[in-house]
């Protein structure tokens, strides 16, 4: 026995009712001859001898709203088919989305695509990969988010056979706030995914991604700054290769990827600048002029002299390469993690506390900052498209030095003298008084 109610054109709920008496059967159908569509789902059990739980078992409300559900998922897939789409066989599930982003992304050229696939991989994948987009709920997310924040380290060690893996530890408090930074990046990671999937419109219905929030207060306020003798012990403990990428980011504070890409021909002795092509970021924050200071100019006159101007500015010419030859442009550029054992090495020589390439750019900034220089500037000199993040990492430092030009620079009224009794210079005359 068959029962057929239209819903809307080409659209049907049906009940089926064996000739048995067992419970009926919810059917949602898609019929269209224009369209060329014959299809059919079962959706669950009618409510014939229990009572409906809205999964398995459906009363007619019920069925109807899944039936539409259907009905619009599978509208959806055909227009993605007719619009030269590859559409997965099943449900279109988190990795399929993550995959369909990460093709995009290649696609636009994005930056560190390698270790967001590898942490994709390790954090995202083996938990919610194979769940379907349509089934993630908000809460299921925050409780994956939340376990990422309390996992122990991932370690690369194998144990031995025989042998019991040690016990987690208890982190102290930095490093717990240090994993829920890591837990926020995952997730930003994921809800990039899911938003391209829902803007390609390859999912329909609810977004609860974006209901989930990242953990707050997870971005660490301690930033290595080197003061001005720590620079030179530095510099002068430095292999010569490496002594120049040094001095290039004390001088400029450019990232050390951006420095590795810099030519010759981009030190303008004219405008006294550095034209750093090859930045991180958006738009115009991508590639930036860098102001040079009167002691910078003369230093990258000194170190180009004489040089070819589509040569790399910073060439490691001690090390005779064996790997990686192929992928790159220059046999003698400095690559990926080239700086990391030279630094270490470095530092060590110096004699001072451990630093690394990155707080080359952090120190250049607090010196800008430490002089004076508005933060908009610095902002500008770092290559970031506003404040914030100057704001975030050299607030404190800002704050101070504010305060110093104030002291400094304001100018002396002379509106207002406060009385004998507080003015310190009365309060040095009672204290020799005393004494003698």
């Amino acid at each position: 026995m068959r029962h057929q109610t239209p819903l809307a054109a080409g659209f049907y709920l049906a009940y089926r009712r064996p000739r048995s008496e067992q419970a009926g059967s919810w059917l949602a159908r898609w019929k269209d001859k224009g369209e060329k569509v014959d299809k059919q789902l079962r959706i669950g059990d009618a409510d014939d001898y229990t009572e409906a739980d809205g999964i398995r078992i459906l009363n007619y409300a019920q069925a109807q709203k899944k039936a539409e559900a259907w009905f619009q998922e599978a509208v959806h897939l055909l227009e993605l088919e007719r619009g030269g789409e590859v559409v997965p066989a099943g449900p279109y599930s988190v990795a399929d989305a993550w995959s369909d982003y990460l093709d995009d992304a290649r696609r636009r050229a994005v930056k560190g695509l390698k270790i967001m696939d590898q942490t994709a991989k390790a954090h995202i994948l083996p938990t919610l990969g194979e769940l379907p987009v349509a089934k993630l709920t908000r809460k299921r997310i925050e409780t994956w988010h939340e376990a990422l924040s309390t996992a122990p380290r991932r370690s690369n060690r194998k144990v031995p056979e025989g042998e019991e893996p040690a016990p987690p530890l208890n982190p102290p408090k930095d490093e717990l706030r240090a994993r829920r930074d890591t837990a926020n990046r995952i997730l930003t990671n994921l809800k990039a995914a899911l938003n391209f999937a829902a803007a390609q419109r390859r999912v329909v219905g609810a977004t609860p991604w974006r209901e989930v929030k990242p953990f707050q207060r997870t971005t660490s306020q301690r930033v290595r700054f080197l003061n001005v003798e720590e620079q030179r012990k530095l510099v002068a403990a430095c292999e010569p290769d490496l002594r120049s990428l040094v001095m290039g980011a004390l001088y400029t504070g450019g990232r050390y990827g951006e420095l590795c890409k810099v030519l010759v021909r981009d030190f303008d002795p004219i405008h006294r600048t550095l034209f750093i092509q090859w930045g991180k970021g958006k738009g115009d924050a991508v590639s930036r002029s860098v102001s040079l200071s009167k002691e910078a100019v003369a230093w990258f006159k000194a170190f180009t002299k004489g040089r070819d101007p589509d040569e790399l500015m910073w060439r490691r010419t001690a090390v005779t390469r064996t790997k990686r030859l192929t992928l790159l442009h220059d046999p003698n550029g400095w690559t990926d993690y080239d700086q990391v054992f030279a630094m270490e090495k470095a530092v060590k020589a110096a004699g001072i506390a451990i630093v690394t390439f990155h707080e080359l750019r952090h120190t250049y900034a607090s010196g800008l900052i430490n002089a004076g220089v508005p933060l908009m500037f610095v902002a500008k000199q770092l290559g970031h498209a506003d404040t914030r993040m100057c704001e975030r990492h050299y607030g404190h430092i800002a704050r101070q030095a504010l305060a110093a030009s104030i002291e400094q620079l304001s100018p002396k009224l002379g509106l207002f003298k406060p009385p004998k009794a507080n003015r310190p210079d009365a309060v040095k005359s009672k204290k020799k008084s005393r004494i003698a």
